[in-house]
């Protein structure tokens, strides 16, 4: 039986609610690459300085931690999907 193998260093998850964006953190502290994307610029502002428009505890140091090392990034623009 062939082995195959693969690495994935980026990832971009599509949409920052709350699933996407606690999604996308884990992933980030998993090592990857992450770029959140969402339509909603207010949002991403918010996202991209910790502050979540929901409750979850230790997710706002998280993602913080994760922007702040280049980990993680959120945008509006589908362009950067999958960079």
């Amino acid at each position: 039986m062939a082995t195959v193998s693969a690495t994935v260093e980026n990832i971009s998850v599509i949409g920052t609610g709350y699933l996407g964006a606690t999604h996308a953190a884990c992933m980030a502290e998993l090592g990857f690459n992450v770029v959140g994307v969402d339509i909603d610029p207010e949002k991403i502002t918010s996202l991209s300085a910790g502050d979540l428009p929901f409750h979850e505890p230790g997710l706002p140091e998280l993602i913080r931690k994760h922007v702040t090392g280049g980990k993680l990034r959120f945008t509006t623009n589908l362009d950067e999907v999958g960079a």
